[in-house]
């Protein structure tokens, strides 16, 4: 995964593109089960740094869903 990757995940999951200032090893990055396989995008709370992840029948599947769901998020949409 290249930096600019790395850093939408990072967006996507905490709501910063940043490490904070004591480093990434301070951040409690969650992954939590959403339900069965679906069609549904992998979605995130930001205030608790959790990731939902659907139960993807597949590895393929869930690349592509996080993958769509990383590259097309906007945040919060400030500035």
């Amino acid at each position: 995964m290249d930096l600019e990757s790395q850093q939408q995940l990072l967006m996507f999951v905490t709501g910063s593109q940043k490490a904070p200032v004591g480093g990434l090893g301070n951040v409690r990055f969650k992954i939590q089960r959403a339900g069965p396989d679906s069609d549904n995008l992998p979605t995130s709370h930001t205030c608790f740094n959790t990731l939902l992840l659907p139960e993807y029948d597949g590895m393929a599947k869930l690349h592509e869903r996080l993958h769509t769901a990383v590259r097309n998020s906007t945040g919060f949409g400030l500035q």
